[in-house]
């Protein structure tokens, strides 16, 4: 993520981005992060369109506890299973979706990938994000950033 902006963005949205992910940000600091720039661009984007917070990556993975425990409050029990379960996935299958956004009362949820303007959705990732759909009932969103000349 260039710049500042991250620490910014932190501190605006601490219901979104919590301390696992500005540990992230700081030790991906630089060119890298840019990578991150459009995960957590859609997280803003999406709360100030649905009022919806969001996971933004590594929720499945049971470092991230405070993740781990939103989404196991928010998606049913199969679905949560096959996202944090690596056992459930089939060899080749992708990583889970960029975000996992959910109203704040826990009600309603979706996923969404978040896409530069330069990445494609993998055939491992669609097989993936189709389970999902499948079992969720849920389409998978996609969120496409483009890059404007001006």
């Amino acid at each position: 993520m260039s710049g500042e902006l991250w620490k910014q963005w932190a501190e605006d949205y601490p219901d979104i981005f919590d301390e696992d992910d500005k540990r992230l940000a700081i030790t991906q600091a630089g060119p890298e992060m840019r990578y991150h720039f459009c995960e957590w661009l859609a997280a803003v984007l999406i709360f100030h369109t649905y009022g919806y917070l969001s996971l933004v990556e590594q929720y499945e993975f049971k470092s991230h506890e405070r993740k781990r425990k939103v989404a196991k409050c928010i998606l049913p029990d199969e679905v949560f299973a096959l996202v944090t379960d690596r056992k459930q996935r089939v060899i080749g299958e992708g990583a889970c979706p960029d975000l996992l956004s959910y109203s704040p009362d826990y009600s309603d949820w979706f996923f969404c990938e978040a896409k530069r303007p330069v990445d494609k959705l993998q055939e491992s990732q669609l097989r993936h994000f189709e389970k999902l759909a499948r079992i969720s009932g849920k389409q998978i969103r996609v969120m496409r950033f483009k890059t404007v000349q001006l």
